[in-house]
């Protein structure tokens, strides 16, 4: 841009003329313009800087804000996982008492499965035994039935056979009244029983014959084996020291030389002074020996009296032992044939004859 000021040589004060003035007045003013247009944009930039500048100070403190907020989140969230964390520890912790106690159960219930195992395996083994037991003495019953029979036919002649003896005998005695005489006769006519007996015990091929027994009647020491003059059995004189004393007599019909056996105990019985009386016990299989069992709450002359009797049979021959009746002692199976008086429950001693007795 071009000045029309005339250049100022010197410092002399001249005389300006009224174009010089208004050059100089138009200078001024463009000045003017120009400083008002800075002083304008100066103002603009300013204010544009000071909306900028809090625009950027707002942004500037919600991040700030914002990363205080994340930040005391985080910390929250921080205290909340330790605390998770602990509490995770201490169910780490209770999980794995859990699991050492279950895996004791699991042993222990390891062990009992294998005892368990065990005792399925014994059992079968023991139900097998029984079934072959059971299949024996269902052919031992079906032999011993079809002995029974035979015996029964042959029990039946030799009774017949020792009535028509026994009344013979009363006939050839009822002319005389001797004392003496009686009781020789009763004597023989014991005597012929036992030979009976003796003769319908003996084994033969094939069979077994039961023994008929005389009637039972109260026997007193007076009618023993020592008032008819003759020799004492050791275990009759054993047993006479308990004279009076009731016993009942379980024979076994399955069994072909139970009523046998238990023909010959009673008449030792009766011979000690004792008060027996014998049924017939059926539907009952599987008993062995001779076995004397006690009534509960008996005393203690009635227990000597069973021990002394087992002790007394083992010595005689036979299989005895002493046992207890596995159930109420009025409680029996199958069924009793035998005498209605007294009852079969009420001797303090019961006398069971099973197989083998001998």
């Amino acid at each position: 841009m071009t000045s029309t000021v005339p250049e100022m040589r010197s410092n002399k004060l001249v005389s300006m003329d009224i174009d010089q003035l208004r050059g100089w007045a138009a200078f001024m003013d463009k000045a003017m313009i120009a400083s008002l247009v800075a002083t304008i944009l100066a103002v603009v930039a300013l204010g544009i800087t000071t909306w900028q500048s809090f625009k950027y100070g707002a942004a500037v403190r919600a991040h700030e804000q914002a990363a205080v907020d994340r930040y005391k989140g985080i910390e929250t969230h921080s205290g909340q996982l330790e605390q998770d964390v602990a509490a995770a520890r201490d169910r780490a912790k209770a999980l794995e008492q859990e699991v050492s106690s279950a895996r004791g159960r699991t042993a222990a219930l390891e062990q009992e499965m294998s005892a368990a195992r065990e005792r399925a395996v014994a059992l079968e083994q023991q139900a097998s035994a029984a079934r072959e037991r059971a299949v024996a003495f269902e052919q031992a019953a079906r032999d011993a039935n079809e002995r029974v029979a035979k015996a029964a036919r042959e029990s039946a002649a030799a009774s017949e056979k020792t009535a028509s003896e026994k009344a013979a005998a009363e006939k050839a005695a009822a002319p005389s009244l001797d004392a003496a005489a009686i009781q020789q006769r009763v004597a023989d006519l014991a005597k012929l029983v036992r030979e009976a007996t003796a003769r319908a015990a003996d084994p033969t091929p094939g069979s077994t014959a039961e023994t008929p027994r005389p009637p039972q009647k109260e026997v007193t020491p007076e009618g023993t084996a020592a008032s008819r003059n003759e020799p004492l059995l050791p275990i009759v004189a054993s047993l006479r020291k308990y004279a009076g004393t009731k016993a009942a007599v379980f024979v076994l019909d399955q069994v072909s030389d139970a009523p046998a056996v238990g023909s010959t105990i009673s008449a030792y019985l009766s011979d000690a002074g004792w008060a027996p009386q014998t049924w017939t016990w059926t539907g009952v299989a599987g008993l062995f020996g001779v076995t004397v069992l006690i009534k509960e709450g008996s005393d203690a002359a009635t227990n000597e009296a069973a021990s002394t009797l087992v002790e007394d049979l083992r010595t005689a021959g036979f299989n005895a032992t002493k046992g207890d009746w596995p159930a109420g002692w009025h409680r029996f199976r199958g069924t009793l044939n035998g005498p209605q008086m007294p009852a079969a429950t009420d001797a303090p001693i019961r006398i069971v004859i099973g197989s083998k007795p001998r």
